[in-house]
Order: structure tokens, then sequence, then C-alpha cells
């Protein structure tokens, strides 16, 4: 019985630490765009919202006069691929290539 409620305890804060966290990772005002695509079916082409600077490696790499280039296997995109297809469907953005 005392299992039971452990996992009645764990399971909804994993939940809930799943649901919450996007909040922390990710800028919703700004969108993360890949660095090896631009454009499909005449709309452009994003990965998502675009991860905070505190968060430690979600670029791919960074280019001084563009800033950051991001790629659709980063942790934060693979991690909250859903939340990253909701957001880009809202925005009205195209998904990027691997994950068509």
């Amino acid at each position: 019985m005392r299992h039971i409620r452990k996992i009645g305890f764990w399971i909804p804060l994993c939940v809930a630490a799943y649901l919450l966290l996007p909040i922390v990772i990710f800028n919703f005002s700004e969108v993360a765009v890949p660095f090896d695509e631009e454009t499909h079916a005449g709309r452009e082409v994003a990965i998502g919202p675009r991860p905070r600077d505190r968060v430690p490696w979600a670029a791919n790499g960074f280019d001084i006069p563009g800033g950051y280039d991001y790629a659709p296997d980063g942790w934060p995109f693979v991690v909250w691929k859903p939340v990253c297809l909701i957001y880009l469907k809202l925005k009205g953005y195209e998904a990027p290539a691997e994950w068509r």
C-alpha cells in the first residue's frame, strides 16, 4: 500500500514537471529556426520556440553574425517535441524535414 501511495505521488509530480518546465526552458516570444532549411510548401520552417540563453547545450553552435543555430535533434526539442509541434501549428510555421 505504501508503494502505491509513493507512485500516486510521483507520477502526477513528473507529469506536472513535464508540462511546466517548457516555461522555464523556452522563450515563447522568439522562434528557433534550423540552420539547414528555410522554407517548405511555401511556409517558413522552424523547430519551435527558442530556448533561453541560460539553457546549456540547446544550440547547435554559435554563428557571430546570425546568432545561435539550432538542430531538430537538440535535447530540448526532442524532449518537448509535442510542445514544439503545437507551437509551430499555432504560429503558422512548417516543421523541419526530420519531423515530417
